[in-house]
């Protein structure tokens, strides 16, 4: 899918924030991909959703109009907070084609990861730079592609 003009243009925003204090957490994000997944295919809408301690870090991709909306809603959101923009702009193709909403709970099997790209130390989302945060989501694109594949066979 490769929009072109206007609002249509291919748009990618990443960002971070922290979650609130949640008496449920794990509903919570639950509700919260469902409603992602059902509002982000009506707006052609693709992305990763990575959860880490108490950090969110999301892809949004789609229309640049449909991506700032979204990004609108998510920083009012009262489940996040101190939310921070880590790149935003035109895209030359999507990341997380395959997804309305894909979204992983890191855990200590996934510490291979933050080792790989040097993060686990000190998981910083403030530190990450538009490449960084790129191939950190690219990264747990890849395992969630691979899970899924196991998950099928």
């Amino acid at each position: 899918m490769n929009e072109t003009s206007g609002s249509r243009t291919l748009h990618r925003l990443i960002y971070f924030s922290r979650q609130r204090p949640m008496a449920d957490v794990d509903h919570e994000v639950d509700a919260i991909i469902r409603t992602s997944i059902q509002n982000n295919r009506m707006a052609s809408i693709t992305g990763l959703l990575l959860i880490h301690r108490e950090t969110f870090v999301q892809a949004l991709e789609g229309p640049a109009e449909a991506v700032l909306t979204t990004y609108g809603r998510i920083i009012n959101d009262p489940r996040h907070s101190g939310s921070t923009i880590i790149t935003s702009g035109p895209a030359s193709k999507r990341e997380f084609a395959d997804w309305n909403m894909c979204a992983r709970r890191m855990n200590p099997g996934d510490d291979a990861i933050l080792d790989a790209l040097q993060m686990r130390e000190a998981f910083e989302p403030s530190k990450l730079t538009p490449r960084s945060a790129v191939r950190l989501l690219q990264a747990v694109r890849g395992i969630q592609s691979r899970s899924a594949l196991r998950s099928i066979a």
